[in-house]
């Protein structure tokens, strides 16, 4: 779209500047954020004078890899690019979230990771089977075609210009070969797929593009007894007949989005058998449901506490900063029972700094 073709709307810079204090919240340490905000009112004209021409254009990010447990491709997009997606997303949002089920709990405000286990555990409390799907490496396999169709539905027509502008923009992601139906040799590598994850978008619009199987279970089979948070998905039933043929409806609505299904995690079991779900484990025990941190969610904590614990002794971490980590593990983990094992971690933290004797502990 060049500048003679602009959206035809203006984004007041009082808006943007608002954004722009949204989206640093957490990330005032970072030398982009600070580097922003210490000139904003330059930024935030400089990005408003894009939008209103529609010469606005997203940059590359920075990619790196993590490994949390598995290794994934990061792409961390500059924080001028971050404030364009907030503004994409707040005029999208309301359109988004009314073609959402009640069922889908991943980034949504009153939903989340904590409401989606409790939900999953009163479902689990009451029924004897669970159907577990999970998607074979959900983000690299999102179809770009098939993701902007999904999107038209929920994206203003003035906004899908800035949406296509992300969609298209450039970006490290994961090489995915996969043929579906219909495909040629050369078809995976011809249909640009993948969204880079860590963007604000990749989140809310996961969502949206398995909104489709939310509503083939609820709508069309009848099985409104199900809990999804992003690309993981739990079904029950007290039929495992029923969850059979759920999960041969799944796949196939799977295929018609470019998406394969887990072919081990994807599973149906006994809600007496231990299940994961969010970095917990489900289990009902008689009348109630035995819920547990992963082994894996214990062993990152001890990585990231001896980070911390690195950071504190050199004086790169004050006190503060040491509590409130440590608190947002605690109330995480206390989302299950966890009584014992939170006594036992918490018996092994200590934080001494590089230059005081080992009495000296905080």
């Amino acid at each position: 779209m060049s500048a003679a073709q602009g959206p035809g709307w203006e984004v007041g810079a009082e808006r943007l500047r608002c954004l722009a204090r949204l989206a640093a919240r957490g990330k005032r340490r970072s030398a982009a954020v600070a580097r922003f905000m210490l000139d904003l009112d330059r930024h935030v004209h400089d990005l408003a004078a894009d939008l209103a021409a529609g010469t606005y254009r997203p940059a590359a990010g920075r990619a790196f890899w993590i490994r949390d447990p598995k290794p994934r491709l990061i792409c961390a997009l500059p924080f001028r690019d971050r404030v364009a997606q907030h503004l994409l997303i707040e005029a999208t949002l309301p359109a988004i979230e009314r073609s959402l089920r009640p069922q889908t709990y991943a980034c949504r405000r009153g939903f989340g990771t904590h409401a989606g286990l409790r939900r999953a555990a009163d479902l689990a409390r009451t029924h004897a089977f669970v159907l577990r799907v999970d998607v074979r490496r959900f983000f690299p396999s999102r179809d770009h075609a098939v993701r902007r169709r999904l999107l038209d539905h929920t994206t203003p027509p003035p906004w899908r210009w800035l949406r296509d502008r992300f969609l298209d923009a450039p970006a490290q992601v994961e090489r995915v070969v996969q043929h579906f139906p219909g495909d040629d040799l050369l078809t995976p590598l011809a249909r640009p797929h993948g969204l880079p994850i860590g963007s604000l978008t990749s989140q809310i619009w996961a969502n949206v593009y398995l909104a489709p199987i939310d509503h083939l279970l609820a709508a069309h089979l009848g099985l409104g007894t199900f809990v999804r948070y992003c690309d993981d998905l739990l079904v029950f039933h007290d039929d495992p007949g029923r969850l059979r043929a759920a999960l041969a409806a799944i796949r196939d609505r799977a295929l018609e989005l470019r998406l394969r299904l887990h072919p081990t995690k994807t599973r149906r079991h006994r809600t007496s058998d231990p299940v994961p779900f969010l970095g917990f484990v489900l289990r009902r025990r008689g009348q109630g449901v035995q819920v547990r941190l992963r082994h894996e969610n214990v062993r990152r904590m001890r990585g990231r506490m001896r980070v911390v614990r690195a950071l504190f002794a050199c004086g790169a971490l004050d006190v503060e900063e040491v509590t409130s980590r440590v608190r947002a593990w605690l109330a995480h983990a206390r989302h299950g029972h966890t009584r014992a094992l939170l006594e036992a971690e918490l018996a092994r933290l200590t934080f001494t700094r590089g230059d005081e004797s080992p009495e000296a502990r905080s």
